[in-house]
């Protein structure tokens, strides 16, 4: 992929970075590779749906270690226990109960009883609260009961052994095996193809004439009634006619043309409530760019701000001493479909193999909406080192910092 000199993706190109700790890709070969080629494998065709696997319906009459160590034994039925009636005590109670010695039974004047019929008063229970404390209310006190979770049952699993005793179903009534009967070919209806020439008592009776065709009646012409109507109607009642002076109906001078085009400047009971509101833009995500034109997301979209996304990369190629951050903006995996806002180069990074050195880079959106991008060697602590030196540079079309 070939960049303009201008284009900041151009000064990408040997100084990419990708993810720390990420598996390197095997740049040899093997012994593998080269004898086993892969080759292109075509598809296998489905098959048809319509065959269905049905089963042997040939019963299994053979013998397994099954059968032979687990014998079906005859279980008698448990005969059913009888039940004890329960016999009251004839002996009086002569002991003494709390019951007994709280509520004692006293004797009540027949004559107080008698008391004057009358129509039954309804109950008016007490409208105030009761705010007293009881026994029950202090001793059974309400705790919170969590929901029990229901419990899927277990579905039945019937016994897949087969059933090889006897009964006198199956000793009485054996199976024979039954022809299925052929279907009786459908008669075919010959259609008598002579004439009718006998005599029925339809054609005799019920003869054919023959009908003149009737001549249409001739159209009468409506006559409206000479007669005036003076009745009276709910339209002649509400609806009166008023005079008109003809000289208000004249204009004095012509409309002017009507502009469809020109802009309703008048009110509406619709333009007055439903006012239309301006809704904020969407913010797009952000993140860096990696080799192989790929966007590591380091603040998502619409992350709600103050918000701030870090990641740890390293080197690419063996001995790299500078490393170029690529900032984009957009929604797009493929790094070279976003926009580019940002960009700052590291140098003075130690020679070492690939994937050896840690560069953490940060970036931080602030509430106001302000972009700032940092860059730390977590192995050297060389960040500030790098600042003071100037080894941070940032290109021309953008700054390490910025307001989205």
């Amino acid at each position: 992929m070939s960049f303009r000199e201008q284009d900041p993706r151009a000064h990408f190109v040997g100084r990419e970075i990708t993810l720390y700790g990420a598996q390197p890709e095997f740049q040899g070969n093997t012994s593998y590779q080269s004898d086993f080629t892969a080759h292109p494998v075509p598809p296998r065709q489905a098959a048809p749906v319509g065959q269905q696997y049905t089963g042997n319906p040939v019963p299994f009459d053979g013998t397994s270690a099954y059968k032979q160590d687990y014998q079906a034994h005859p279980i008698e039925p448990r005969p059913p226990a009888s039940g004890v009636q329960w016999q009251p005590n004839p002996a009086p109670f002569d002991g003494t109960s709390a019951y007994r010695e709280n509520y004692r039974g006293h004797a009540i004047d027949p004559s107080q009883l008698n008391r004057t019929t009358g129509p039954a008063r309804p109950y008016n229970p007490n409208p105030a609260p009761f705010d007293g404390n009881t026994s029950y209310r202090q001793d059974f006190t309400q705790h919170p009961v969590e929901r029990r979770q229901p419990t899927a049952a277990g579905a039945y699993q019937p016994n897949p052994a087969p059933f090889d005793g006897t009964s006198h179903y199956k000793a009485d009534y054996t199976a024979h095996p039954i022809e299925p009967r052929q279907p009786a070919p459908p008669a075919a209806m010959a259609a008598n193809t002579a004439p009718f020439e006998g005599q029925t008592h339809y054609r005799d009776d019920f003869k054919p004439h023959t009908l003149e065709p009737r001549p249409p009646p001739p159209a009468a012409q409506y006559q409206p009634n000479p007669a005036p109507f003076q009745g009276s109607s709910e339209t002649r009642d509400q609806f009166q006619a008023w005079p008109v002076d003809p000289t208000t109906g004249q204009r004095q001078a012509p409309l002017p043309p009507m502009r469809p085009s020109a802009a309703f400047e008048g009110s509406s009971t619709y333009s007055q409530d439903y006012r239309g509101w301006k809704m904020p833009a969407r913010r797009p995500a952000l993140g860096v760019q990696m080799k192989g034109d790929r966007t590591y997301v380091l603040i998502p979209a619409d992350a709600q701000l103050p918000a701030a996304g870090k990641q740890i990369f390293t080197t690419v190629h063996d001995n790299q001493t500078e490393i170029c951050v690529l900032v984009l903006r957009g929604d797009a995996q493929v790094a070279s479909r976003n926009n580019v806002i940002g960009q700052f180069d590291l140098k003075g990074i130690p020679p070492a193999p690939r994937g050896t050195a840690r560069i953490e880079v940060c970036l931080h959106l602030d509430a106001s909406n302000v972009l700032s991008a940092t860059a730390t060697d977590l192995d050297a602590n060389r960040h500030e080192q790098w600042l003071r030196q100037g080894s941070m540079e940032a290109r021309t079309h953008a700054t390490d910092v910025m307001t989205l």
